[in-house]
């Protein structure tokens, strides 16, 4: 039974293309893709953390954070820790996030 020699190049080509798409556009383009809380209603943050379990959303002009429905969603060695996001209907909306519990910033 012959092999095609063509699906080698092909596959190969086909993976750049999928390494690009995930890695080659810069981080700014990336994070424009988050979800950001102030055009969402707090119960649409939620709703959006629940989905997901996990997820990267941007929260202000430059603030990007990992907002967790559980703490499943955290390292072994992490706590979680209710912090505000701002959204459209509420200026404090609470989430929870993993901490380092020997970490400064709790």
């Amino acid at each position: 039974m012959k092999q095609l020699k063509i699906a080698g190049p092909l596959v190969a080509a086909g993976m750049c293309s999928v390494l690009f798409l995930v890695f080659g556009q810069p981080a700014d383009a990336q994070t424009r893709r988050q979800p950001n809380t102030a055009q969402l209603t707090c119960k649409q943050t939620h709703d959006l953390i629940k989905r997901f379990g996990a997820i990267n959303l941007k929260s202000g002009d430059v603030r990007f954070d990992r907002y967790v429905s559980s703490r499943n969603s955290c390292f072994p060695n992490q706590t979680l820790r209710t912090t505000n996001v701002p959204t459209k209907d509420q200026p404090k909306c609470p989430v929870q996030i993993c901490v380092d519990p020997r970490s400064n910033n709790n």
